[in-house]
């Protein structure tokens, strides 16, 4: 083949055009936007510690601020060395700033019940993450978490007080509370005191209705209904039908220019308006304090519950009641313990320190009747004891006890009757056995029955009956006046110098001092008849 016959190849090279790789170019540019654009909006990794999950779920559940989500849930985990899990959160980068020490997060989940509906908001989406916080402060990305909401919330507009009462009376947290019958606030938290002997209740009163509340407000509690006689009139006071099933608070101020209040200032809530509203001594709020009396003989007509008063006020209520036979003395010895407002008893001084004075005074506790028709009781508060120190024991400071008025009503009836049974009947019987004769036989028999009358009215008075029933003592009295008067006249018919005249005349003269004494008690009595059971 010849040299000349050879074909040369010329290799073209292939033309690139640029427009191929604009478009991975792009798309570089765009995932990387996209990329720095998701990086630049995500906010820090926040760690908040429960002591449980509360219906939390990863990828779902949300955190909240102000109502609007500023996080998601990653990851729970359990805590290895303490009770609880750790909930990691992603939040978003523009609440950054309000992640700092102020910061507080708690899990919203619904709630429904009798008068509390809470979280209900969270009954379509689940469970999730409230958050509250405000600008400033250190930052801080771990949180423990609380298990209830706060007393105060940042955005809103009011104040917290604190009440405390001996029970919580089937009040919750979530219940309304009202001034005026206008909703004003909410139960926020109801907890025990330290020593767990009362109950503290924080509610919040939104503004600008907290200004209405000073030294003089005095709350209770709405489910009461209070039952009462006003002007001769039955009188039932009570709130709507909803307040009276659901439950709540009310509150009325007395005076308007009162010194306002903080929150260490506590309210005493009250369990009803009519133990709210009644007259009462010293200074406000109520304070408690424990007392025990020693009665030698308690009937057990006494109940807890039943008042002790102190010159007609109300100023504590009878808590337990210990009583136990006493074999020896036939009698039931009791030990009654009672709580006592000493805020009553202030004045220019502590009122335990009044109540120190009193006793050195002769204040002593002595039970009363409070309705006849009912036998209810109550204790009372007077003067009649020796002095003595009111010393602290550990069932309360101690109170001295004194008889109620109508035992010692009663005591002087009974030292009379004691003087009459012993004159000496005796003694004539047997002069007038020896001196009559057979034709004097009625008057021995009208001697015997004076002593039997005697006897019989004594044993009349013993009984706890009479106590309660004048007229029968009335008719025996008339009675025994009555024999005393044939008396009289038998003894007319015999000598006056003889042995048997000056003897009766003796006798006569001691039952007519004794008749004189006791014809006074029945006059009181006449003209009034609760004398006995009252006093004078």
């Amino acid at each position: 083949m010849r040299n000349d016959d050879v074909v040369e190849v010329k290799i073209k090279k292939r033309e690139v055009h640029f427009i191929v790789w604009l478009v991975p170019l792009v798309a570089l540019i765009i995932g990387g936007w996209m990329v720095y654009k998701y990086y630049s909006k995500l906010g820090p990794l926040v760690q908040i510690t429960f002591k449980n999950s509360g219906g939390l779920e990863p990828k779902q559940s949300i955190v909240k601020f102000r109502d609007v989500k500023v996080g998601t849930v990653e990851r729970i985990e359990i805590l290895r060395k303490a009770e609880g899990v750790s909930v990691y959160v992603r939040m978003d980068k523009d609440v950054e700033p309000f992640l700092n020490e102020h910061a507080r997060f708690w899990i919203v989940k619904p709630e429904i019940g009798l008068g509390k509906v809470r979280g209900l908001d969270a009954l379509m989406s689940g469970a999730y993450i409230q958050m509250d916080s405000k600008l400033g402060g250190e930052s801080k990305y771990r949180f423990k978490g609380l298990e209830e909401p706060p007393l105060e919330i940042g955005d809103e507009a009011g104040r917290t007080f604190v009440l405390q009462a001996p029970t919580s009376y089937a009040l919750s947290a979530g219940l309304p509370v009202f001034y005026k019958d206008i909703q004003v606030g909410t139960i926020k938290k109801i907890d025990l005191g330290k020593k767990g002997s009362k109950v503290l209740l924080y509610i919040f009163i939104k503004k600008p209705y907290d200004a209405y509340i000073n030294r003089s407000t005095r709350f209770w509690n709405l489910k009461a209904v209070d039952v009462g006689i006003e002007d001769g009139r039955l009188q039932v006071r009570g709130g709507s039908l909803a307040q009276l099933l659901l439950g709540g608070i009310a509150f009325a101020t007395l005076r308007q220019n009162e010194a306002n209040v903080t929150l260490a200032d506590r309210f005493y809530l009250y369990p009803s308006f009519e133990d709210a509203m009644q007259k009462r001594l010293g200074k406000e709020p109520p304070k408690f304090e424990r007392f025990v009396m020693e009665f030698h003989d308690l009937e057990g007509s006494l109940r807890v519950g039943d008042s002790v008063r102190y010159r007609g006020y109300k100023v504590g209520e009878v808590t337990a009641i210990e009583a136990n036979v006493s074999a020896n003395e036939r009698t039931v010895p009791a030990r009654v313990t009672a709580r006592i407002d000493i805020n009553a008893f202030a004045s220019t001084q502590d009122g335990l320190q009044t109540l120190r004075s009193l006793a050195r005074s002769g204040l002593a506790a002595r039970i009363e009747s409070a309705n006849m028709l009912t036998n209810s009781k109550y204790i009372a508060l007077d003067f009649g004891a020796k002095g003595y120190e009111m010393h602290k024991t550990p069932y309360g400071y101690r109170l001295a006890t004194l008889h109620s008025k109508g035992e010692a009503m009663m005591e002087h009836i009974k030292k009379i009757l004691q003087k009459l049974e012993n004159l000496p009947l005796e003694k004539a019987l047997n002069s007038f056995s020896a001196a009559l004769d057979s034709s004097r036989k009625p008057l021995v028999q009208l001697l015997r029955e004076l002593r039997t009358t005697s006897k019989s009215l004594r044993q009349l008075l013993e009984q706890n009956a009479t106590k309660t029933m004048p007229a029968q003592l009335d008719k025996t009295l008339l009675k025994l006046q009555e024999t005393m008067e044939s008396f009289k006249k038998a003894a007319d018919t015999y000598g006056d110098k003889s042995l048997f005249s000056e003897q009766l005349k003796a006798t006569l003269k001691d039952i007519d001092q004794a008749s004189k004494a006791l014809n006074k008690v029945l006059i009181k009595i006449y003209k009034k008849p609760n004398t006995i059971i009252f006093g004078d």
